[in-house]
């Protein structure tokens, strides 16, 4: 009598089992989907601007660039990123955040930060006409070794987190940047610097 229920139980059971195995997408995605790719240490400097392009879709998401403006009491060359066709940067008032490793990029940045899409700043020089050697420096850059920037995008009404790898060179006044890497927001927070899986 009680053998009905336990064999139409183990029916079902196997059913979806075998519906499961067939189509093959009743795990859950990956935690770590991560896409990474190296940007050959390219740099940005005076007359070098550089449009990134993170997932090579042919659209542009970063803009990174040293502008450079001078008069008769000296010379001011400032490193800016900004976030292009609804790209957003992870930043501060008007200074673009410098992450450290591991440090935890949220979808929803947490006060005082914030995204945004308009220019920020990351390294500012004021070389004075009369005495270059007294060279005055400002921002959170200024000894970045292979930092990050966080930056969100939508691509297919999908939206992705992500961060770029930059150092910065003041002997040659440039910023290089190593990579980047993104993932689905989805996925939920994003340590800074976390690579594919091997």
């Amino acid at each position: 009598m009680h053998s009905k229920p336990l064999l139409a139980t183990a029916f079902v059971a196997m059913t979806m089992l075998f519906a499961c195995s067939k189509k093959k997408n009743c795990d859950p995605a990956p935690s770590n989907s991560i896409k990474y790719r190296s940007l050959g240490d390219v740099q940005v400097k005076n007359l070098q601007s550089y449009h990134l392009d993170i997932d090579l879709d042919g659209t542009h998401n970063v803009y990174l660039a040293l502008g450079v403006t001078g008069d008769a009491t000296g010379t001011t060359g400032k490193f800016f990123a900004a976030g292009i066709n609804s790209t957003k940067l992870l930043v501060k008032v008007d200074s673009t955040i410098c992450l450290q490793q591991n440090e935890v990029i949220k979808s929803i940045a947490p006060h005082p930060r914030d995204w945004k899409g308009m220019e920020s700043y990351l390294v500012e020089a004021h070389i004075p006409a009369a005495r270059p050697n007294d060279t005055v420096w400002t921002g959170d850059w200024l000894s970045a070794n292979r930092k990050y920037i966080g930056f969100q995008f939508t691509r297919d009404n999908i939206p992705y987190m992500g961060w770029i790898c930059v150092s910065m060179d003041r002997t040659h006044l440039a910023l290089i940047l190593h990579g980047c890497a993104w993932r689905r927001i989805s996925e939920g927070d994003l340590p800074a610097g976390t690579m594919p899986a091997s």
